[in-house]
């Protein structure tokens, strides 16, 4: 199966175009955010009302939330066109004419392949892009609540570059998760040592999250 088949058979074609359609806005924020952001017009001495002053003063931290909200709708998007994939691949046999496994299964169904846990089991790219989902999900409530804390009691500009670490991190997780863990071949050594990659990606997370929420707690006069 090639994937011009894929498309031009128009399975799964909604949710991949929404997919590379979000992935593309999230990509096109955090360039702009990083290379072609202009100086704020309050820097420039331009005379504002005092709401939209401080509506200004968090532009860093809302482009954030709506590149956090484009990269959430990709994997959203990218988990459903997975089970697209490997259903038709399933149906089509796709993969080595050597490999028994990859016979045709003209009877599978889609729901078998989105719901059926023996199938989502044994398939890489539907897991990979389900814990994707479901690991953004779990780690979503304490990064936006830390970000807008920080962003209101410290700093929206800083709280608007960690936030960017976090969610270009975020990004690379689909990737960490489907590459094995660590191994002789990486560091020259007998065995594995048992580290994922994902753990480098969760806890630099983490320490961004606890240096949002110390930085506004300390700009809020808690005593650490």
């Amino acid at each position: 199966m090639t994937t011009s088949g894929y498309l031009m058979k128009g399975e799964g074609i909604l949710p991949t175009s929404a997919c590379i359609a979000a992935g593309v806005v999230f990509l096109a924020l955090a360039v702009h955010s990083f290379f072609f952001a202009t100086a704020d017009e309050l820097s420039r001495g331009t005379k504002v009302p005092p709401p939209l002053m401080d509506a200004k003063r968090m532009r860093p931290v809302v482009v954030v939330t709506i590149a956090w909200s484009a990269l959430y709708y990709c994997f959203l998007m990218g988990q459903a066109a997975s089970v697209f994939w490997v259903h038709k691949i399933l149906r089509e046999g796709g993969g080595s004419k050597k490999d028994e496994s990859a016979r045709p299964l003209k009877s599978i169904s889609f729901a078998e392949v989105k719901y059926g846990s023996q199938v989502r089991q044994n398939t890489g790219l539907i897991l990979t892009m389900d814990r994707s989902v479901g690991n953004m999900l779990e780690q979503t409530p304490p990064f936006l609540i830390s970000l807008w804390l920080h962003a209101l009691m410290a700093s929206a500009d800083d709280a608007a570059r960690l936030g960017w670490a976090w969610l270009l991190l975020r990004a690379s997780y689909p990737i960490a998760f489907a590459h094995p863990s660590m191994s002789q071949a990486l560091w020259g050594v007998q065995r594995s040592i048992g580290i994922s990659w994902v753990s480098f990606v969760t806890w630099p997370s983490y320490a961004i999250v606890w240096s949002l929420l110390i930085g506004a707690g300390r700009a809020a006069g808690v005593d650490w």
